[in-house]
């Protein structure tokens, strides 16, 4: 099955490829997917389970282990100061900003609700594999998967959008604004489902895919929209929207060549940055975990505003 999913989203990219140069993960994706809610009862096998707990973790890693032992020579790259800050600050705004709008406007401040909402809106590599392992609980290891792969569909116009920018060397503002748009209305809508589940879990499974959805475009497109304004190159502000966030679907896309051959080159070791913050983000769902799923608001508040400070100071001085 993985094999045939990877030939076959080969082949549709290179169909495509004359009309628009999307990355064959965005198809491998995509038909992952669809397969996946065409035969929900199917069950994994040796291989897949060997993918998903060693496999991905260790190919993760093994970025991370490169990139971080290089992660101090990559400063002196020219304009990568920025692009390094942004990827720091950037995993604490969204991140805590996100899990602040859960808390405060949808009432659902428990790591059920919390761990797989932010792993699916940010497509958190982390994030996702803590989730799926079942180490935030069984909860969020239940609904994990459904806020993953809701935003895959998206995925169709981040890659979409991203593909266009990319062949034009320039971000597509007036599509990118669209976008943003929807992706607040889809979670101002997410966020009064959630405030009116009262612990039914129907319905915050039906808010937590509206969050997924909108706060996975509003995050991807709004940090390619401040960082295009702020005036950072295009392949540039991938590796710093992609670290952000922790986003895998954009980190294999970049690594895969979609920005060119030097943020191919240089993804590995801009993507370790935000790790940094990790041992952050694990305390407070660790915390959390300990207290009956419930995380602490009054760290989560500081954190945002400190992300959104470093976020300012990273587009603007740096």
């Amino acid at each position: 099955m993985i094999l045939l999913i990877l030939i076959g989203s080969f082949f549709i990219a290179q169909a495509i490829k004359p009309f628009i140069g999307l990355p064959q993960i965005f198809f491998a994706m995509i038909l992952s997917a669809t397969l996946g809610m065409l035969i929900p009862n199917w069950k994994f096998g040796p291989t897949i389970r060997a993918l998903l707990f060693a496999g991905i973790p260790v190919v993760l890693a093994a970025n991370f282990l490169i990139g971080g032992s290089r992660i101090l020579e990559a400063f002196k790259l020219e304009g990568m100061t920025a692009v390094m800050s942004y990827g720091f600050f950037g995993q604490v705004f969204w991140m805590f900003g996100g899990i602040a709008l859960l808390i405060f406007f949808g009432k659902a401040n428990n790591v059920r609700n919390i761990a797989p909402g932010m792993a699916g809106a940010l497509s958190h590599s982390g994030l996702t594999g803590a989730c799926t392992a079942g180490d935030l609980g069984k909860g969020a290891a239940t609904r994990a998967p459904i806020m993953i792969n809701v935003p895959f569909f998206g995925h169709v116009f981040v890659f979409s959008i991203l593909a266009a920018s990319a062949s034009r060397d320039a971000l597509m503002v007036p599509w990118v604004l669209l976008i943003i748009v929807i992706g607040i209305i889809l979670t101002a809508i997410s966020l009064r489902t959630l405030s009116g589940a009262k612990g039914d879990d129907a319905t915050e499974v039906k808010g937590l895919m509206q969050f997924a959805f909108g706060w996975q475009l509003t995050a991807v497109f709004g940090g390619f929209l401040i960082l295009s304004l702020s005036g950072m190159p295009l392949g540039y502000a991938a590796m710093a929207n992609s670290s952000a966030l922790s986003h895998f679907g954009l980190f294999a896309a970049i690594q895969g060549g979609m920005f060119g051959q030097n943020a191919s080159e240089l993804i590995a070791f801009i993507f370790a940055m935000p790790f940094l913050v990790h041992p952050l983000v694990f305390g407070m769902f660790g915390k959390a975990v300990s207290n009956k799923g419930v995380m602490p608001s009054k760290v989560v508040y500081p954190l945002f505003v400190i992300g959104l400070i470093g976020v300012l100071y990273s587009l603007i001085v740096l």
